[in-house]
């Protein structure tokens, strides 16, 4: 009895220690017309540890359209396990129509709502984003990313119908494009947007897919996959509690970039801002030249 006791208790202890995976929700207020309200899923990776000496990296995924969200945070096409590996969330909205590929209009904001509410009961990361999307999601995996570059670690758009304007605000902000070449409109939209990335110096990695129609091939979840997970892994530094803002000198100034004007960091209107609004200004010189002072 004396020998079982030990490895029973270990057992028992592991066992408590393990958590499953878990889906969970939020529901965050828009003023789009068929989106006054909207639920965004997102789930909790498998022995998550709220005590970890890292953020969680975030994977935010946008399925086909007008999904609930609710079977991409499920961990459908292999994301669940790549999840619990990584040890990183997947935030899955259910924007349904109102244009909510094009962030800067509404979803954008939505989506940033619903990440401060989950930040609130969980360390993930929301300064350095991964974006994966398929069909109408794959407009928004690329549309997202170029609204809020500098919130964005790598991108992966899958038969996509709609593309941002290639700028060099891109450059630094690795995305994979593909699709299959029987997908014959998205095929040739995905060429031309791949070619005019590259003219501008963005980085685009771009693949194909033989005799496949609109539909999403495993080798492509597959790449899709290692894609991400190299950036991830090659920029983990992200995720220290120590890195990115908080190693930076205190901003002196704070700007609203819906508003376009900026307030001194220790003013009480710049700590109404909202989150995914406030721009950091280190010095009066690049606060001048970024906007106007507020009234």
């Amino acid at each position: 009895m004396k020998k079982i006791f030990p490895a029973f208790a270990l057992l028992f202890c592991l066992t408590l220690w393990a958590s499953p995976a878990r889906v969970e929700s939020v529901v965050v207020k828009t003023r789009a017309p068929q989106n006054q309200t909207t639920r965004v899923y997102y789930r909790v990776p498998k022995d998550f540890s709220p005590k970890g000496r890292e953020l969680a990296r975030v994977l935010v995924i946008f399925g086909g359209r007008n999904t609930t969200g609710e079977k991409e945070a499920s961990g459908q096409l292999g994301w669940g396990a790549w999840a619990d590996e990584h040890g990183a969330f997947l935030v899955c909205p259910g924007f349904k129509n109102d244009d909510y590929w094009e962030p800067q209009e509404w979803s954008g904001r939505a989506l940033m709502k619903a990440l401060s509410e989950i930040k609130k009961k969980y360390n993930i990361c929301t300064t350095k984003m991964l974006y994966y999307g398929y069909s109408a999601g794959s407009q928004a995996s690329n549309l997202f990313p170029a609204w809020k570059p500098d919130a964005t670690r790598a991108w992966v758009s899958h038969a996509c119908g709609v593309f941002h304007e290639p700028t060099q605000r891109m450059r630094g902000v690795p995305g994979l494009v593909t699709c299959g070449d029987a997908d014959q409109a998205r095929y040739i939209l995905t060429r031309h947007f791949v070619e005019e990335s590259r003219k501008k110096g963005v980085e685009i990695l771009w693949k194909s897919f033989p005799n496949h129609p609109h539909d999403v091939p495993p080798d492509s979840i597959k790449l899709a996959r290692a894609f991400l997970t190299y950036f991830h892994v090659m920029y983990r530094e992200d995720l220290s509690f120590q890195s990115g803002l908080a190693m930076r000198h205190a901003p002196k100034f704070i700007g609203d970039d819906q508003e376009r004007v900026y307030y001194p960091a220790n003013s009480p209107k710049a700590k109404n801002i909202f989150p995914e609004d406030r721009v950091f200004l280190p010095t009066l010189e690049l606060a001048e030249a970024w906007g106007k002072p507020s009234r």
